[in-house]
């Protein structure tokens, strides 16, 4: 008998994370845009917000900023 190799669901989740999270981003962006620039966020939208930028950097999608002169 041979052992048969799917792809499994980790695979197809690494194929379709791009476009989740890009979607995920403009959703977020809109809700931050009608929200206003100084209202203090919620800690379930601050970590909301941490792990998406995170997720951003590990899928290259965003890059970090540098501070400073170098």
């Amino acid at each position: 008998m041979k052992a048969r190799r799917s792809s499994g669901n980790l695979g197809k989740l690494m194929v379709y994370a791009p476009v989740i999270l890009q979607v995920v981003s403009a959703m977020r962006r809109q809700q931050m845009a009608k929200r206003g620039k100084y209202t203090k966020l919620r800690k379930r939208d601050r970590a909301f917000d941490f792990v998406l930028s995170q997720a951003e950097r590990r899928l290259g999608g965003k890059k970090t900023k540098r501070r400073g002169w170098f």
